[in-house]
């Protein structure tokens, strides 16, 4: 598969179908119904797959048919409040986790902002307040995470080879945050787990998406903040061991569309850099034997 059908495949927008409490994506509506996936029930209900995550809140398999991979994530129920009630004077309100996050990916991709594969989402509500819900996308192989390729390969990173890459990553990642947030949307988990690289040819320009759309922020009267939050979250994701100041300066000045700092921007790089430290501090106090 060539990178131009790939990168199509992650950013054209989505055409929806309703169906039984779901949002299907019409490209996937046939074989999803061939594996017997055609209602809320036959979805969440699922059992079989391999486990990837299983907390309180939510679970998430891995299920794999026919060669096609798919990753499942079922919101158990979650008490809504009276938010709910404003379903019934707003019933496009998005209230579920589920829902939600094929919305914003559906959003995102409208924006020409690329993201992994929404496939279905459902919503039910039980009880009145409270719902449960899912989605579900598929595997963005052969792209990975960019907290992935740190981990496993830094070595990519490394040496006058590595600094060139360095230099072409961080102006990506600083464009696609621009970008994002030039469209009022707000990844509020913007790091190094979310973002997805894609390196092919030997070519030391990434392809690059965004996946775990769940939170997504679009108040904008809170905007100013977002490059404070963005970046700082970023940068703390990103080890000292491979990305000194000035990689991260220039990620910022990419952000920026800059070639140089201003007064204004020297004050917004500090404030970065405090809220790094103090993400690391709240961090290291949560930390097991910090208490």
């Amino acid at each position: 598969m060539g990178i131009e059908i790939i990168m199509s495949e992650m950013s054209i927008p989505v055409k929806c179908i309703k169906a039984d409490s779901m949002l299907l994506n019409r490209d996937y509506q046939d074989i999803l119904k061939a594996w017997g996936f055609d209602s809320f029930d036959s979805i969440y209900a699922y059992q079989d797959g391999e486990v990837i995550k299983n907390i309180k809140d939510r679970s998430v398999i891995r299920i794999e048919i026919q060669s096609l991979r798919f990753y499942l994530k079922r919101h158990n129920r979650e008490y809504m409040g009276f938010p709910r009630l404003f379903k019934f004077f707003f019933p496009m309100r998005i209230l579920s986790q589920g829902r939600l996050e094929f919305e914003n990916a559906c959003i995102f991709r409208e924006c020409g902002l690329s993201t992994a594969i929404p496939a279905v989402a459902g919503e039910r509500f039980i009880r009145f307040f409270w719902a449960e819900s899912f989605v579900m996308t598929k595997d963005f192989l052969p792209f990975v995470s960019l907290e992935e390729l740190l981990r496993d390969t830094p070595e990519f990173f490394k040496g006058s080879e590595g600094e060139t890459r360095k230099k072409i990553l961080t102006d990506k990642i600083g464009r696609l945050a621009r970008r994002m947030h030039q469209h009022g949307l707000n990844h509020r988990d913007f790091n190094a787990t979310h973002i997805l690289l894609l390196y092919e040819n030997n070519s030391d320009t990434p392809q690059i998406a965004l996946f775990d759309l769940q939170r997504v922020n679009r108040r904008k009267f809170l905007r100013f903040r977002w490059i404070i939050k963005s970046l700082a979250e970023l940068n703390y994701t990103l080890p000292d061991s491979l990305f000194d100041e000035k990689d991260r300066t220039d990620l910022f000045l990419s952000y920026k569309g800059k070639t140089s700092l201003h007064l204004w921007d020297r004050m917004q790089l500090f404030w970065i850099r405090k809220k790094v430290a103090r993400i690391r501090r709240h961090t290291e106090k949560s930390l097991p034997g910090k208490n």
